[in-house]
Parts: structure tokens; sequence; C-alpha cells
């Protein structure tokens, strides 16, 4: 004959339950802290110098600064680290000085976007750089768009990787909805193998930052030790929050500079519909796709996303020389 349990005895597994629930989220949310992001390293394996810089309101953010040449500045997505473009920094610090900066982790309670793309500015002060192209992807795309309609004479270009000009859910459908806090919090919380195999899956089916892409273990490992994993989620959405009230998209027809938009045309969590808008909006822009990739382009094939990005400012450098202004148009002799 099967005995029911009292009251206390299932208050007494339920204590039991939540306690070792508990202790669970405690362990990997302190494994989580502890985690060191594998530093960007230069083509002969060494780390790029980090610098540190304060800003007018006390907080202080990682950058590097390195090369030499025309100057690229990157801003990175709502993760935050300047990490995100270890794919792109030291081969890009081969023909130029490359800058980039961590986002930062705290706001002072009444500060807003703008803090954000103060944040550009002051960075581009302390590094004395004067004229540059500003490279954003994802929320740093926003910042980019806002920093290029406040501070149009500092830039030589502008280049949006998948790109938002405000934050919506409106695109996301039923199933997704409830499968992208599903994949952050078995890619934050779960053993790490566990987690690893359970992105494979998330990849396959294009979900949150992960696309099926040939590259799609390099975002997979980006997503467990540099991006996702290392940052509490409130501290994106502190970042993204900031934008939720804004569309910016009334900047971009007043932003003269040639721009590039870069887009991964399976990502779902900013639609491929944004990005062209975007490059609609823009007087000066040209739309690339990354083929076969999603929202992080630049980390699941850099190869094609380099290559795009390189023949650009190759073009761009051309048009820009004072020799390329004064070339006759052709036509008959």
């Amino acid at each position: 004959m099967t005995r029911r349990l009292g009251l206390p005895g299932g208050f007494a597994i339920g204590a039991l339950a939540g306690a070792a629930g508990a202790a669970y989220w405690w362990t990997m949310t302190r494994r989580n802290a502890a985690l060191v992001r594998p530093p960007v390293r230069d083509l002969s394996g060494e780390a790029l110098p980090a610098g540190t810089i304060e800003y007018s309101d006390g907080e202080s953010v990682e950058y590097v600064d390195v090369g030499s040449g025309d100057v690229l500045v990157w801003i990175p997505g709502a993760d935050g680290p300047k990490e995100t473009f270890r794919y792109q920094l030291p081969h890009f610090a081969r023909g130029h000085r490359v800058v980039c900066a961590d986002l930062r982790r705290k706001f002072a309670a009444d500060a807003g976007f703008e803090r954000l793309v103060d944040d550009v500015a002051e960075l581009v002060e302390a590094r004395n750089l004067d004229r540059f192209v500003l490279i954003g992807t994802s929320l740093g795309s926003a910042i980019s768009i806002r920093f290029a309609s406040r501070f149009p004479e500092r830039l030589r270009g502008l280049v949006l990787c998948n790109p938002l000009a405000r934050v919506s859910y409106d695109h996301v459908g039923l199933n997704r909805a409830a499968l992208t806090p599903l994949a952050m919090v078995t890619t934050r919380y779960l053993p790490t193998n566990l987690a690893r195999g359970l992105a494979r899956a998330w990849s396959r089916l294009g979900v949150w930052i992960f696309d099926d892409s040939p590259g799609r273990d390099a975002l997979i490992e980006y997503a467990l030790f540099t991006g996702p994993r290392t940052v509490p989620p409130s501290v994106s959405d502190h970042r993204v929050g900031r934008l939720r009230k804004i569309d910016l998209r009334a900047d971009l027809g007043g932003i003269a500079a040639p721009a590039l938009v870069v887009k991964g045309p399976h990502d779902v969590y900013c639609p491929v519909d944004w990005a062209m808008e975007i490059a609609e909006l823009l007087p000066d822009a040209e739309y690339v796709p990354v083929p076969g990739t999603g929202h992080c382009s630049h980390v699941s094939r850099p190869g094609a996303f380099n290559e795009a990005l390189e023949s650009w400012l190759l073009r761009l450098a051309e048009e820009s020389r004072p020799d390329h202004q004064d070339e006759p148009d052709g036509g008959d002799a």
C-alpha cells in the first residue's frame, strides 16, 4: 500500500530541492564570475597590450590601441567585451591603427543612451584621434549611428555590423521567444560540456546569437568563454535598456559619411529588414551580406567578414586620395 507524504515531509523535500537549486545557481554564478576571457593575441601569438581609461563620471574600462596608419575605432555589442573582435583587431592592425574599448558596466541612475556615445567621444579624445572609421556591431552599431550624427566631422567612414536603430521584439515568433531565454540560460548556467552540446542544437536552429555556419564552433566557444557567460545578464540588459525608448532611424538621413552595412542573412535577433532599411536611409551606404551567418558574422565567419571590410576600406582610401578628386571623367579626346 502506497503511503503518501504528509505536509511536513513534502515541505522538507521541497525545501531540500530549493536549497539544492540555489546552491547550484550560486556555484554556476561564481564559476562565471571567475572566468578570465582569453586575451586578443597578435599574429605572433602575443597578447595585445591593454590600457585603462577612466571616463568623466569615474567608470573605468580596458582598451587596446595598436598598429599604425588610418584609424579604425571598434565598438562591441551588448555583451561589451573588446575581445569580441579577436579575429579583427590583429588582422587590421597590420595596416591600420585599431582602437577598441570594453563597454561600461555601470551607469549613473540618470544616465541614458547618450552616456555610451559620450564614452566613445572621451575615448577618441584621450587617444588623440582626429578622423577615423567607426565600426560597431549590434548595440555598438546604434552607438555608432548616434556618434556619427553628433560628431560628423570626426568620421572618414561608418561600418555597421548586424545593426539596429531601435529595440523591438515584434518580429520574434512565439517559438523563438520561448527558445531564446532557454538558450541564454543553458549557455550561461549549465556545465560547460553540456552547454556546448546544447549550443550546437541552438546553432542548427539559429537561436539567439548562434548560427549554423561553418564557424559555429568558434561562436560557441565565444559564448562560453568570452561573451555572454562572462557578462551577467543584468549588465547586458542595462546597456540595451538605454536604447529602448529611442529610434535612431531619424538620424540616418543626415549622416553623410560613406557607410558599409554588413549583415548575416540568418540573423533573427536583428532581422535582415532592419539592416536593409538602415542601408537605404543612409545617403551613401553599401550593403554586404556574409553568407551563412547570423548575428555574429565577425565571429562565425571572420575570414569572409574581414575580406568584405578590407575591400570596402581599400575603396574608401582610394576615393579619399586628393588626386582622386582631380581625375578626369573620361570621354572623347
